[in-house]
C-alpha cells in the first residue's frame, strides 16, 4: 500500500539533488576512465600479440630456447605471457614448466572481447595463432590493468566520499541560507493571519532570492488591497450605523413622546406619527440602497447591444414631470448602440438626475447630453450647483461620502446613490468621469464601448 511522503524542507530537497548529483557524476568518471584504461590496454596486447604471432611465425618455436629469444624480443613481460603449443597429432605443450597447469585451469571467455578468466591465473588476452604445423595460444596477462583499476576505483571512491562530504555541509548551510526569507515571511504571514481583524503590516521583502522577494511583493499587494477592503468595510460599517441611528432615534423619542403626553395632549399624536412615518421612509431607502449595493458587487450580467439615445430620451420624458428644473436633452439623430445593460443604465441615469435636481436651483436647467467617438459611447449628466471641489471627486463614489457635511441634513440622502452608480457602471464594462460645467456645476459622464466596434 502507497503512503505519502512528508513534506520535504530545503535542505532535505537540496542534499537529495547534491548527492544524487554526484554519485551520479562519480559513476560516469568511474565507467568512462575504466573503459578508457580497458580499451587502451587491450590496444596495447593486441599489438604486442601481433608482434609476437609475426615473431613465432617467422620462428617457428618449439623449445624454451626460442620461446626466451622471441619474447625477449617482444619486449613481454615473460611472467605474464604465456605460450601453449598444440602440434598436428593434437598433443598439447608449454614452453615454461610451470605453465602446464594453464592448458587444464578452467577458463571464462568476456564476450565481444578477446579477454579470457583463468581460475587461479587471473585475466589474460587471448590469441590464437594457426601455422602449417602448429597451433600456438599467445596469453597475454593483464594484471596491470585490474590492478590500476582497483587502485582508480580506490581513488574515486575515497574523492566522492570526500565531495559528498563537504557537499553536505555546504548544502546544510546553502539551504539555511536559502530558507531564511522564506521562513521570515512564512512567519510574519502567520502572525498576520492570527490577526485578520486588525490591518495588516507589510511582510517583509528580501533582495534575493528573486522568486522569494516576487512572492513577498505579491504577497503584499495583495495585503494592501485586503486592508483597503477591511478599511472599507469598518467605514461602511460606522457609517451605516451612524446613518441608521438618527432615524431610529428620532421614532423612538417620537414614541416615548407619544407614550408621556399622547393622553393629555393627544394634538401631539398626529406630528409623531408623521415624523415616525418620515424617519421609516429614510430607513427604507437606505436599507433598499445598500440592498442594491449588495447586490451590485455580486452581479454578473451579460451585455447587449441597446440604442442608448432612444433609452435616455425615455427616461428624461418620464422624469421631467417630477422635478421643477427643466432638462435640457442632445442625442444624434441616429441610432447610438452601446454594449450595455437596459435595466443597470436605467437606473444610473435616474440615480444621476436624482443627484442634479438634488443640487441644482429650482430655475437652472439640467444638461443631459449622448455622444460619440470611435469605439466608445458617452452620456453626460450635468447640473449648475455649487460643484464638486477637484480633492473631492476621488471621494465622491465612495459610499456613505458627502461632500458638504454641512449641509448633509439639508439635502435628502445618505450618500450611497453615487456609490451604487459606481458599481452598476463597472458592470457595464464602463467608467465615470467629474468635470466642472460651464460657467458653474458638475458634469457627470459615463462612457461605454460602442457596439458596432465591440
Amino acid at each position: 500500500m502507497r503512503t505519502n511522503s512528508q513534506p520535504r524542507t530545503y535542505e532535505d530537497i537540496i542534499r537529495h539533488s547534491v548527492t544524487s548529483l554526484l554519485m551520479t557524476i562519480g559513476l560516469i568518471i568511474v565507467l568512462t576512465v575504466s573503459v578508457t584504461l580497458t580499451v587502451d590496454q587491450l590496444l596495447r596486447a593486441q599489438n604486442q600479440a601481433q608482434q609476437l604471432s609475426t615473431s613465432l611465425q617467422t620462428t617457428q618455436v618449439s623449445n624454451f630456447k626460442d620461446w626466451l629469444m622471441v619474447n625477449k624480443g617482444s619486449g613481454l613481460n615473460s611472467q605474464n605471457t604465456f605460450v601453449l603449443v598444440k602440434n598436428a597429432k593434437g598433443e598439447t605443450t608449454s614452453l615454461l614448466p610451470h605453465t602446464a597447469a594453464l592448458a587444464k585451469a578452467n577458463t571464462w571467455s568476456v564476450p565481444f572481447t578477446h579477454l579470457v578468466y583463468i581460475k587461479g591465473w587471473g585475466l589474460y588476452f587471448s590469441e590464437t595463432l594457426k601455422t602449417s604445423s602448429q597451433t600456438y595460444f599467445l596469453f597475454i596477462g593483464m594484471h596491470v590493468l585490474v590492478g590500476n583499476l582497483h587502485v582508480l576505483i580506490a581513488v574515486l571512491i575515497i574523492a566522492i566520499g570526500l565531495s559528498l562530504l563537504i557537499g553536505l555541509l555546504y548544502v546544510r548551510r546553502l539551504a539555511k541560507r536559502l530558507s531564511a526569507p522564506t521562513i521570515a515571511l512564512a512567519n510574519a504571514a502567520q502572525q498576520a493571519a492570527a490577526t485578520p481583524e486588525l490591518t495588516q503590516p507589510e511582510l517583509p521583502q528580501p533582495q534575493e532570492p528573486v522568486e522569494v522577494a516576487q512572492l513577498a511583493r505579491d504577497f503584499n499587494q495583495l495585503l494592501t488591497a485586503q486592508n483597503g477592503r477591511l478599511e472599507r468595510e469598518r467605514q461602511f460599517i460606522s457609517d451605516a450605523s451612524h446613518e441608521l441611528r438618527t432615524p431610529i432615534a428620532t421614532i423612538r423619542g417620537n414614541i416615548k413622546l407619544i407614550e408621556r403626553r399622547g393622553d393629555k395632549h393627544p394634538e401631539v399624536i398626529p406630528e409623531s406619527i408623521g415624523f415616525i412615518d418620515q424617519e421609516s421612509l429614510r430607513m427604507q431607502h437606505l436599507i433598499e440602497n445598500l440592498l442594491h449595493l449588495s447586490r451590485a458587487d455580486r452581479a454578473t450580467i451579460t451585455l447587449q447591444p441597446l440604442d442608448l439615445a432612444e433609452l435616455i430620451t425615455s427616461v428624461v420624458n418620464h422624469y421631467q414631470p417630477l422635478i421643477s428644473q427643466p432638462i435640457t436633452l442632445a442625442v444624434p439623430d441616429h441610432p447610438a448602440l452601446a454594449l450595455g445593460n437596459v435595466d443597470m443604465l436605467h437606473q444610473v441615469l435616474t440615480a444621476l438626475l436624482d443627484n442634479a435636481h438634488k443640487y441644482s436651483p429650482a430655475d437652472q436647467p439640467i444638461q443631459v447630453t449622448v455622444t460619440q467617438r470611435p469605439g466608445l459611447v458617452s452620456l453626460t449628466v450635468g447640473d449648475n450647483g455649487p460643484g464638486i471641489p477637484k480633492a473631492e471627486r476621488a471621494h465622491v463614489f465612495e459610499r456613505f461620502y458627502r461632500v458638504d457635511a454641512s449641509r448633509s441634513t439639508k439635502i435628502e440622502g445618505n450618500g450611497l446613490g453615487l456609490a451604487i452608480v459606481s458599481q452598476l457602471v463597472k458592470l457595464n464594462e464602463g467608467h465615470i468621469t467629474i468635470t466642472d460645467n460651464q460657467p458653474h456645476g458638475a458634469l457627470f459622464t459615463v462612457t461605454l464601448k460602442d457596439a458596432k466596434e465591440n
